[in-house]
């Protein structure tokens, strides 16, 4: 029986140091109280279902970060790396995001409208259903990103790079790296079919 309970508690002990090694503890209590760790190591980091509205996150490292169904409505993210974080259906309505890292993170069904990407990257991320209404996307990154059902009506794209991108409609984007010079997205629609 000794033998099972040494197991059991090295098993125990390895989780525990993982998930403390995942996320510093004393940066995650600074952001859940102050809503503030602008530059903090977070990198692994499971926030599911958190309120951090307005919260200042700018230039930390989020990557692999979980914050699925949280809010970080009107958050400061800038140049925060989020690098495969997953984002899944969280609030970022009105989040200045501009110049963040966001290259294969989980996006799906996101909040983003009214948000300000210029100059974030998204590429190869998942956007599928996201929300970009309203959202500034001056010279944001989209290549090889899923942007499949994605609203971006009033968006404004200017520069956005999309080559490779699947677009709301489902086809992909071939535009040979060249980017989208002063468009404004009044509505993106799938076109009709043949």
């Amino acid at each position: 029986m000794k033998p099972i309970t040494s197991v059991l508690l090295g098993s125990l002990v390895l989780v525990l140091t993982t998930v403390a090694a995942a996320a510093n503890p004393d940066n995650l209590n600074k952001l859940i109280n102050d809503r503030a760790c602008a530059g903090c190591d977070l990198a692994g980091a499971s926030l599911y279902s958190y309120d951090l509205q307005g919260a200042n996150l700018s230039g930390a490292n989020l990557v692999e970060a979980a914050f699925q169904g949280s809010n970080l409505g009107f958050a400061v993210l800038t140049n925060a790396n989020l690098e495969k974080a997953n984002l899944a259906l969280v609030k970022l309505n009105g989040a200045d995001l501009k110049g963040a890292k966001l290259g294969k993170a989980n996006l799906y069904g996101a909040d983003l409208s009214e948000a300000d990407l210029s100059g974030a990257d998204l590429s190869a991320a998942n956007l599928e259903g996201a929300n970009l209404r309203g959202a500034i996307l001056v010279g944001t990154n989209f290549q090889k990103a899923n942007l499949l059902r994605a609203k971006m009506a009033g968006a404004t794209l200017t520069d956005a790079k999309f080559d490779g991108a699947r677009m709301p409609d489902g086809r992909e984007f071939k535009l040979g790296g060249k980017t989208t010079p002063g468009l404004v997205s009044p509505q993106v629609q799938p076109p009709a079919k043949p």
